[in-house]
């Protein structure tokens, strides 16, 4: 990997910023860090790690001029002004600039746009987040094996995009994809954005059901709560991402619409079948192990006994094993009765291992078909 930067420069340092602080940090990165953000933000960053430097937004020009790699953090029309704005200023030859931006047609539309043919644009999507903020979230650990998508702007990456991904497999831990800006953001749009909107009209259905049978909400438990739990994330976050996807976005809403009236006449006819057993099979085949798009993990189902410190003593058996655990879901559990764990690993070979590692130590424990 021949991409290593001497200096990065993170414009905005919430809670993606600094955890790309953090994790460069953590993962053994020598170069500087520097800092762009509100005082407040810079003073959380400086004092938990997460960069080296820090300046007001007004230091930019600054800035640039000392980095060869600016990560661009802020929300998404807030990164279009940047990209703009940077494209105003002085910008040494081969700077590489990059965004954090969850859509992406409308960020590298305005970065061909906007910067000279001497500067490098690569747009990007960590596919990744929690439900806190700022900089006093921030996370070393954010983008372990979460899929960072790549968006070449027709779709194939150059030498300089592969390198890129190298260097964020490196020292994020994350897992990259190159996907042409326009196909990222129809699938974010049926797999993110729909299912938020959707979440949001079934929540405000069942407030309005409520007003009409008080204790409807009271019972909403289970399943709602499961279909709708992305429907608490605020507004004010989700405003850029759609207002700068709507054309893809909006067919959906049709294509919806249009397979709800579909369902509804099955209903009435007693006919839900098919649809019913489509989707099953469907949902069966989207590999739970992976946080995006990219190749399925293998795992492994393990018995979990309703009792303090299981968990604890399931990763600490592997651990001492040198076995990773890729990723963790508690799928089925029951207060006192137990459930159902699941375990990612790596390959097969090594799925297969913590089988019988963990049944040699009293678990109960199969390899997931």
């Amino acid at each position: 990997m021949s991409l290593i930067p001497e200096n990065i420069a993170i414009y905005s340092v919430g809670l993606l910023g600094g955890s790309i602080g953090l994790a460069l940090k953590n993962s053994g990165f020598k170069g500087k860090i520097m800092g762009l953000s509100s005082p407040e933000n810079i003073r959380i960053a400086q004092d938990l790690g997460c960069i080296d430097e820090g300046y007001s937004y007004e230091k930019l020009q600054d800035v640039v001029s000392d980095c060869n790699l600016i990560f661009l953090c802020s929300p998404i029309n807030s990164i279009i002004k940047s990209i703009e704005t940077l494209g105003k200023l002085k910008l040494h030859d081969n700077l590489i600039i990059t965004d954090v931006g969850s859509t992406k047609n409308a960020i590298v539309s305005a970065a061909i746009k906007a910067l000279p043919s001497n500067i490098h644009f690569i747009g990007g999507h960590p596919m990744t987040g929690s439900e806190k903020s700022g900089p006093s979230a921030s996370d070393p650990y954010l983008f372990q094996n979460a899929i960072y998508v790549i968006t070449p702007q027709n779709g194939e990456p150059d030498s300089l995009h592969k390198e890129f991904a190298l260097f964020l497999e490196k020292y994020l831990g994350c897992r990259t994809l190159f996907l042409n800006p326009s196909i990222h953001d129809r699938i974010a749009a049926t797999v993110s954005h729909l299912p938020h909107i959707l979440a949001v009209t079934l929540v405000n259905l069942a407030q309005s059901v409520e007003s009409q049978i008080p204790g409807t909400l009271t019972l909403a438990a289970g399943g709602f709560r499961d279909m709708t739990r992305i429907a608490s994330a605020p507004y004010s976050m989700w405003h850029d991402i759609l207002s700068t996807n709507k054309t893809a976005v909006e067919p959906l809403i049709d294509s919806f619409i249009n397979l709800l009236s579909e369902i509804k006449l099955q209903l009435k006819n007693d006919s839900l079948s098919d649809a019913f057993n489509q989707s099953r099979q469907t949902r069966s085949r989207i590999p739970s192990s992976n946080k995006g798009f990219i190749h399925t993990l293998s795992e492994i189902l393990v018995i979990a006994k309703d009792q303090p410190g299981f968990i604890a003593s399931l990763t600490r058996t592997l651990a001492e094993k040198n076995i990773n655990i890729k990723d963790i879901e508690v799928m089925k559990v029951r207060e006192g009765e137990g459930g159902t764990i699941r375990l990612a690993f790596e390959s097969p070979v090594i799925a297969s291992e913590a089988v019988s590692v963990l049944i040699k130590n009293g678990f109960s424990a199969r390899e997931r078909t």
